[in-house]
């Protein structure tokens, strides 16, 4: 496979159900943040035995989360947005060599632009994704010898806030549809804040820490349209790593056998 890869571009094994992944090593590629954004989902979406479940995902980049998610989940119907022209080409790809087509569909759009005769509002059952998690003005996106435009493009909200990726979630989903995201602890705050002025009820969080005794570093949230409050459930925290740097028996069932 390695020597059909165009040059510039890397394709890696993501050891579920046979699928693999494209990345360009100068954009964002995906980690831990992404393997438990698509476990997560999987884990708390609803099943449906009528139809397919339709979901969403603001901002794919490569389209990671979306191709572990389609692993994880034969039954749902993905689509998915991304700004960035070369990232979404990149998702393109990755639906073709997963052979994919027939349950996952890509679109290069700005989630500001939503929604579309294609991808119409009020119609998904979830809406998952990653949002950037600083602030435009909080760091160096001007500097470009550490860190390429497409990098920082998808760690700043240099296109769409935080406030924005919510208010689009929320427009997208059916009237109980569920939001999915995970994000940088410091994010919780604001996060919360914009879930709950778009009508988003926190129903599931977990934040994630490196180590026992460390402090949160993550967080996952599901939060339900129109649910009522109370009735958020705080999960019991989850521990990436042990005493001796190894993945916790929790990470490495997520990662192995969930």
């Amino acid at each position: 496979m390695k020597g059909n890869i165009p040059t510039g571009e890397t394709c890696e094994e993501l050891g579920r159900a046979g699928f693999r992944l494209i990345q360009d090593p100068e954009g964002f590629c995906f980690g831990e943040d992404t393997v438990l954004l698509s476990w997560f989902t999987s884990s708390n979406l609803r099943i449906s035995k009528a139809r397919p479940v339709r979901v969403l995902e603001l901002g794919t980049n490569c389209g990671a989360a979306s191709v572990l998610l389609a692993a994880r989940r034969q039954d749902i119907r993905i689509d998915g947005v991304e700004r960035q022209e070369r990232a979404a080409e990149i998702f393109q790809k990755n639906i073709h060599l997963n052979h994919l087509e027939d349950r996952v569909s890509g679109y290069h759009l700005d989630l500001r632009d939503l929604p579309t005769a294609d991808i119409p509002k009020n119609t998904y059952d979830a809406v998952f994704m990653n949002p950037p998690y600083q602030k435009a003005e909080s760091g160096p996106i001007t500097s470009t010898a550490r860190h390429t435009e497409k990098l920082l493009e998808a760690r700043f909200a240099m296109h769409g806030s935080v406030e924005d990726f919510v208010s689009c979630a929320s427009s997208m989903l059916t009237s109980t549809g569920d939001l999915f995201l995970v994000n940088r602890a410091q994010t919780f705050a604001s996060v919360m804040k914009a879930c709950l002025a778009h009508q988003l009820t926190p129903k599931k969080i977990t934040f994630v820490h490196p180590y026992e005794g460390s402090e949160a570093t993550v967080y996952l949230l599901q939060a339900r349209k129109g649910g009522k409050l109370p009735g958020t459930v705080i999960t019991p925290p989850l521990i990436v790593r042990d005493a001796n740097r190894e993945y916790t028996p929790a990470l490495h069932k997520i990662y192995f056998e969930d």
